[in-house]
């Protein structure tokens, strides 16, 4: 099982398969680089497709202690220094989005290109944030992982999907968010509350590619295109027939999205089974 040492007795665990431009692929919350077999399968015949582990998730050690942003981005640039990569592609899903937009404002002398999924600058409501998760239901669900880590995190889970066809998939995907342990989920749901990126958005000049749910109801796709307005150099394609984790309930179509962007193709406005409906045709 390879993995780097991101600080003395300090683990963190990753997946390396595929030849070419190299890929990171970071995890949402309380999940692990096993949310990525799907494009690992489809990418790596072409490209360098590299899956961590965040600390405190999947196989990486898990010390006690706050699990901050500051620490997520100073892990992954320990690993993206180690393995001797350059010209990144780093694509992030929900607060992987969120953590993948901190570290290119932080080192973007590392990265080619940034890919956000089902993320944006903000995760929660506030006074001049008047769309996201209301406070109340951050508070709550707070509240449900420290008395209800296993159910709080599969029901969760769960709700990331809004097509009804993908049972199997959804009881797969529900299984990796249950290595996380509960201090851990804590303390990154914190992280994820306390950073608000809007300010340093316009300041991040390598091309970021949003990519937001139509029916994404766990990150409000509004912010997924407030970071496209806010980005200086970025798109935004939205997927029709997704909640929030479109790169499983669209697979085809966010896989060929992705090597567009990697081809340096114009990516589509809209993808998905509903697309052409909306479009009027």
């Amino acid at each position: 099982m390879p993995v780097i040492e991101v600080e003395p007795g300090i683990n963190m665990h990753y997946e390396d398969r595929g030849i070419g431009a190299p890929i990171v692929f970071i995890h949402g919350w309380g999940g692990s680089a096993d949310a990525w077999d799907l494009q690992v399968l489809d990418l790596a015949h072409h490209y360098r497709c590299i899956t961590v582990d965040l600390r405190g998730h999947g196989d990486s050690d898990k010390p006690w202690g706050d699990y901050t942003y500051d620490l997520f981005v100073r892990d992954l640039h320990v690993l993206i220094e180690k393995l001797g990569l350059d010209a990144v592609t780093l694509v992030g899903w929900s607060m992987g989005g969120h953590i993948a937009l901190k570290y290119a404002h932080e080192h973007p002398e590392h990265l080619a290109r940034v890919v956000i999924t089902g993320s944006g600058p903000r995760f929660w409501q506030a006074e001049d944030a008047l769309y996201g998760t209301p406070a109340d239901d951050v508070q709550g669900l707070i509240d449900a992982v420290r008395l209800a880590r296993t159910e709080t995190i599969a029901g969760l889970y769960g709700n990331n999907f809004h097509r009804t066809d993908l049972n199997p998939t959804k009881d797969w995907f529900v299984q990796i968010g249950w290595k996380v342990p509960a201090f851990v989920g804590l303390t990154s749901i914190q992280a994820l509350i306390d950073n608000d990126l809007r300010s340093v958005l316009p300041s991040i000049q390598i091309p970021v590619h949003v990519f937001t749910g139509r029916h994404d109801i766990i990150w409000d796709p509004r912010w997924s295109e407030e970071a496209h307005r806010l980005l200086p150099n970025s798109t935004l394609t939205h997927f029709e027939n997704s909640g929030h984790v479109a790169f499983i309930e669209n697979r085809a179509e966010w896989n060929d999205a992705l090597t567009d962007v990697m081809e340096g193709r114009t990516l589509p406005e809209s993808v998905g089974a509903n697309a052409a409906v909306e479009g009027g045709v």
